[in-house]
């Protein structure tokens, strides 16, 4: 699932300044977002606003559970605030610096946004008591933060000491957008307790026919929930591994088995910023390269520990090299008429020791493909994937069997086998990142539905010898080959 969360002093004021009102402001930002997805070719099983009566109606309840359990207070809350990140700061995360104007003014350490004082009398959730139960279970679950540097970065973080947290604004400090605090309306419930809570509401939320939220189903918890991958931006992190954890554990619900927080993007080695105006959008780019390639991309050129960097010179390189040549060439191979004159799958004969050592390679790759995908880290899984495409290329290039097919047309039928089997099984591991793509070449293979998903598809040798192939139209090919301009933007 993913969705927008929607409520907030800063999404108030956002909508101030384009003459809308929040909702409606909110409804245009949702739909953009799910326009961009579909047109990315990204699809969820339901996407969420935290406007829904559904989740408004959960996020209540969750404050009443909290509140029974003696973790919320009423107290005051002075201290720094940012809007942008809607965030608390103590005075050990603020610093001197200048605004848009250059005006002398306090700033976040962490993000570099501007900060207010605030002095308000705010519900408080006493985020201290939890610091032990915190410590245990990052402790107890090795890999419930990943990379594991972001898991110890969050431990030391906790061993110096929680301060309890305000989980409240005034209702005229958010301009009446937010949730209100049951019992008391002239408080709005803080979003970030708000929108965490978005991820539950979802796990038990009923979708009716039209996509939209029907009703929450109490007794869906514990077949849906705990999430088993979590997905954020190293940007929010103590949100999620913080505060989340310390939330669900006051409501007496299971954590998220695996926090997964990944780094930035930067264009050209700069950062993206509106200062800079280097931004791109992603849906352009992919009309000119393709969905797919952008996506392939995105996941192949830099893993969830670092920051990636973005450029039109290295999309070119990714797109061309690996996903024309290494794989579209080679799926072309093995259905060219010249080749492959029966235009089937063939019956292979006896293998050589060499047939062999690839046949074991491509078997060797579920395993290798799994692992990686499940840590997560696509970028491995990418990279072990397209290895095996290389080998079965070389393969291709030493049996040469553009002269078999004259010379020794039983040689050439193993050899066509295991070059097809082998691009199918790593085509297999590629549906997820390549899915429309993936699903283009096994409909040339004719690859039955049984043999797309399931521990079978993974297995050499699954394919049926005799299958015909049904190819691809005359004239198309898998990965169009750009040809990479420089302009002044990607200088």
């Amino acid at each position: 699932m993913t969705g927008t969360d929607e409520h907030g002093q800063k999404i108030a004021e956002a909508a101030k300044k384009e003459g809308k009102t929040p909702y409606q402001f909110t409804t245009e930002v949702a739909e953009s977002f799910k326009t961009c997805f579909d047109q990315m070719g990204y699809h969820m099983d339901y996407f969420i606003r935290t406007t829904n009566d559904t989740h408004v109606q959960l996020v209540q309840e969750m404050w009443r559970r909290l509140e029974a359990k003696g973790d919320i207070y009423l107290g005051k809350y002075e201290g720094w605030y940012s809007v942008s990140d809607e965030s608390f700061l103590t005075a050990q995360n603020v610093t001197d610096g200048v605004d848009k104007d250059g005006k002398p003014c306090k700033i976040s350490l962490e993000s570099g946004h501007v900060v207010t004082w605030v002095e308000e009398e705010n519900y408080m959730f006493r985020l201290s008591a939890f610091r032990e139960r915190l410590l245990d279970f990052y402790r107890s679950n090795p890999n419930c933060i990943v990379p594991e540097f972001r898991r110890q970065e969050v431990i030391r973080t906790v061993e110096k000491g929680l301060f309890d947290l305000s989980i409240s604004r005034k209702k005229e400090s958010v301009q009446g957008w937010a949730i209100p605090v049951p019992g008391n309306e002239n408080h709005c419930i803080y979003v970030w307790l708000d929108a965490l809570f978005n991820y539950y509401t979802s796990a038990i939320t009923v979708v009716g026919e039209n996509g939209a939220p029907d009703k929450l189903d109490k007794d869906a918890p514990l077949g849906r929930w705990p999430a088993d991958i979590h997905v954020v931006g190293k940007d929010i992190l103590k949100f999620h591994a913080i505060y989340w954890p310390a939330f669900l554990m006051s409501a007496d619900l299971p954590c998220a088995t695996r926090l997964v927080a990944h780094g930035w993007w930067t264009k050209d080695h700069r950062k993206i910023s509106k200062s800079l105006g280097n931004s791109f959008d992603p849906v352009e780019r992919a009309g000119k390269y393709g969905f797919d390639a952008v996506k392939y991309f995105l996941l192949r050129e830099t893993n969830f520990a670092d920051d990636g960097d973005y450029s039109d010179k290295n999309m070119t390189a990714r797109l061309n090299g690996e996903l024309a040549d290494t794989l579209g060439n080679l799926v072309m191979r093995c259905i060219a008429p010249k080749i492959n004159t029966e235009q089937c799958w063939p019956t292979p004969g006896d293998y050589t020791d060499k047939d062999k050592l690839l046949i074991q390679s491509i078997r060797d790759l579920a395993g290798t493909a799994d692992h990686f995908y499940c840590l997560p880290d696509i970028q491995k899984g990418l990279m072990a994937i397209f290895e095996v495409l290389r080998m079965i290329n070389g393969y291709v290039t030493d049996t040469e069997p553009w002269k078999l097919v004259k010379t020794d047309k039983e040689r050439l039928q193993t050899v066509l086998y295991l070059t097809m089997e082998g691009t199918r099984v790593c085509t297999h591991f590629l549906q997820p990142v390549l899915s429309t793509k993936a699903a283009v070449i096994l409909d040339a293979f004719n690859v039955p539905a049984e043999l797309r998903v399931g521990v079978a598809a993974m297995q050499y040798g699954a394919m049926p010898p005799g299958t015909k192939v049904k190819g691809l139209p005359e004239g198309e090919v898998i990965f169009h080959k750009i040809q990479y301009e420089e302009t002044e933007e990607n200088k």
